[in-house]
């Protein structure tokens, strides 16, 4: 297996949110990749938050509807399964030895679930998507979706680029609870450069960006 990609990334925190937790920490995050290394640390804060949404362990994109019966109340072995096996990548962002959030990606062929959008687009898959965030529920306004966003795009390019698809939010000045936004929203996206492709309901879109290659 490669070894995970890490980077630093400015800090992109909001005052009155560290005012709110008690922080005064000034520090940018560090983004390492999900990968064998950094599992035990992804895996310590998806089981602060209980598996996160109910125990999904971040599993619903690998999953073809067909197969979700199967995995029922084993989300967390899958996940593990993929992730030493190189099958499943997210951008990890720490503030300091602690994961506080991420953003999974991979090419469809890793996250097959919910595709059915493209269809009623008339859209091709993309080279990568951009399935779902999370966020530490004590680190939530700080930035770290934006980190975690940023990171995959690094990453991506490294491992040679190409068009990128996300689903996010269009939020439209409204305040939603962080575990509706799960898949970002539509100007975090819209700020790095991607563009609507469609919507696929009344506030959700499909949006795409194609990252260069840097490899060379």
């Amino acid at each position: 297996m490669k070894k995970s990609t890490a980077s630093r990334v400015g800090s992109k925190r909001d005052p009155r949110s560290d005012r709110k937790h008690g922080k005064r920490s000034t520090a940018g995050f560090s983004v390492r990749e999900l990968g064998s290394t950094t599992w035990p640390d992804f895996e310590r804060v998806v089981e602060k938050h209980n598996g996160v949404w109910g125990g999904c362990w971040c599993v619903a994109f690998h999953l073809k509807r067909s197969e979700e019966k199967q995995w029922t109340g084993k989300h967390r072995a899958l996940k593990e399964k993929l992730v030493r096996a190189n099958q499943s990548h997210a951008a990890l962002v720490y503030d300091g030895a602690d994961v506080v959030g991420w953003c999974q990606f991979g090419p469809p062929v890793e996250l097959p679930g919910r595709m059915s959008g493209y269809g009623k687009l008339d859209e091709g898959p993309p080279d990568w998507r951009i399935t779902c965030f999370f966020v530490d529920r004590d680190h939530r306004k700080e930035g770290v979706a934006r980190a975690a966003l940023e990171g995959a795009l690094r990453i991506i390019a490294i491992k040679g680029g190409g068009t990128v698809d996300g689903y996010p939010i269009d939020t439209r000045g409204k305040s939603y609870s962080s575990s509706f936004l799960w898949g970002g929203t539509e100007a975090m996206f819209a700020e790095l450069g991607f563009r609507p492709l469609g919507s696929l309901g009344t506030s959700k879109w499909m949006m795409r960006k194609v990252v260069p290659n840097r490899t060379s």
